[in-house]
């Protein structure tokens, strides 16, 4: 069988292929030309200050202050939320778990919205209620959370980085809370460190590059703290403090009613959402606002630690005290060459003996007289660890003892162990809190010994209160 083929059809096809290949050269053209003249960072995600935080409704412990930085002081203001905030309550609706976190994502950026800050990012955390940091950190994908937070660090390229105090307090103490300000501080350390996830920072090598971010080193100034602890007299003389019930100029109503019209959107975190459907109606009333601080929201006056500043400036001085246009060389972290363990040693372990390390890692001198602190719930089990480290040639016995105050009950279990030669092990010690609250701190001293040889003593603050630590997030 003989197939004719059309006349003209060969010319044709080498035509179109010669018209598509010269189509995708003038693409390609255009696309190398264009990477090879955009040569300036996107200021539409320019940030003054980067709030990072754990959950949506974090930043109504801080928004009274970014009220009066946005409106007054005409300052951009970018947001990280680490989790969704799923495993949080709901007060409107059936939705829980990863639903519920769509639902608060959404009342987050509501939220937001009202302080006119548009720029808000939602990592991939998991909400985990805990008073345990490193439960937190265990749950989260955290390599991944940081390098997502260093990400958006160099994209924002803030002046000033604001977050949680990563410490144990007596408050609410949420676990995430501590994670995401452990997660921010060293995102402020290394994201202008050139070998820190230096992917973000090679220049794209072709069109349609998805490996090689473009991206430029940054150096934040200025590295804040805030905290839910029940009483933050502890913060005075370690950063400036902002009066929500000063009148804004630009608004002529309180920062703290401007904060209340942020805070009203997260209905599903209020124990009773009309006050927020209230004050989105328009009626932000003294009665509204005390509604939602007595709900926890909008704490008075924000009080703020200055944990780190790579510039000149008063700790109690203005936030943006100091604060030029001009950049600051990165600051890393320094490497630190501590002596050898020798002998034996014996100190707190679990979180607290984590935070000193890390305190002292990341140069935050001012935190180091932070005393272990913690709120437990009537009749609550209460563990206190022991790290002890044995670098002698010998195994080692270790017993260990409690005082208690009035009212608290330790648990009969062993308090001794024995330490192989040239390693570590955690002694965990229970005790058991009181049936009734106690507003005021109680004092539990730890004494370790070795053959009636002292080797540790030590005392964790207790208050004993009804509240649930880390059920509102």
């Amino acid at each position: 069988m003989h197939f004719t083929q059309p006349r003209g059809s060969a010319g044709f096809c080498g035509r179109s292929i010669i018209s598509a290949i010269g189509v995708l050269f003038f693409f390609f053209v255009v696309a190398i030309s264009a990477a090879a003249q955009v040569q300036t960072p996107d200021e539409r995600y320019k940030a003054d200050i980067l709030l990072i935080v754990a959950h949506p409704d974090d930043d109504t412990i801080v928004s009274s202050y970014l009220a009066r930085a946005v409106f007054d002081r005409h300052k951009r203001v970018a947001v990280i939320f680490c989790t969704p905030g799923d495993s949080g309550s709901n007060s409107v609706g059936r939705e829980h778990a990863r639903a519920l976190g769509l639902v608060r994502e959404i009342e987050a950026r509501r939220a937001m919205s009202a302080l006119e800050i548009t720029n808000v990012w939602f990592l991939n955390g998991r909400d985990t209620a805990s008073q345990d940091v490193l439960l937190s950190l265990a749950t989260w994908p955290s390599a991944s959370i940081l390098e997502q937070t260093v990400r958006i660090v160099r994209l924002t390229r803030p002046e000033i980085v604001l977050t949680w105090l990563p410490s144990s307090v007596a408050g609410e103490n949420h676990g995430d809370h501590q994670a995401s300000g452990v997660v921010a501080t060293e995102a402020f350390d290394v994201a202008g460190d050139r070998t820190a996830f230096p992917s973000q920072l090679a220049a794209p090598l072709r069109p349609y590059e998805n490996a090689f971010e473009g991206l430029s080193p940054w150096q934040a100034k200025k590295l804040y703290y805030f905290t839910d602890a029940f009483d933050t007299g502890f913060f005075r003389a370690h950063g400036p403090e902002y009066d929500g019930k000063d009148i804004s100029p630009s608004k002529q109503i309180s920062y703290l009613q401007l904060a209340a019209r942020s805070a009203a959107a997260y209905y599903t975190q209020l124990p009773d959402p009309s006050v927020g459907r209230v004050i989105e109606a328009g009626e932000s009333l003294p009665d509204s606002v005390a509604k939602l601080q007595q709900a926890g929201f909008l704490p008075e006056p924000v009080r703020l630690w200055l944990a780190k500043s790579l510039v000149r400036s008063d700790a109690g001085g203005d936030v943006f005290d100091g604060i030029t246009s001009e950049p600051v060389p990165p600051q890393g972290l320094r490497t630190q060459n501590l002596p050898p363990a020798t002998g034996l040693q014996v100190e707190l372990g679990g979180f607290w003996g984590f935070y000193h390390e890390f305190w002292r890692a990341h140069e935050l001198n001012s935190l180091i007289t932070l005393r272990p602190e913690i709120a437990v719930q009537l009749n609550d089990t209460f563990a206190i660890p022991l790290l002890v480290k044995n670098s002698t040639s010998q195994s080692r016995q270790i017993a260990a003892e409690l005082t208690l105050p009035a009212g608290w009950k330790e648990k009969n279990e062993p308090q001794q162990v024995t330490v192989p030669a040239h390693s570590e092990l955690t002694l965990v010690l229970h005790v058991i809190a009181p049936a009734q609250q106690n507003d005021s701190f109680a004092e539990i001293r730890v004494r370790a010994a070795c053959d009636g040889k002292p080797l540790f003593a030590g005392s964790i603050f207790v208050k004993v209160s009804p509240y649930v630590a880390g059920q509102l997030q």
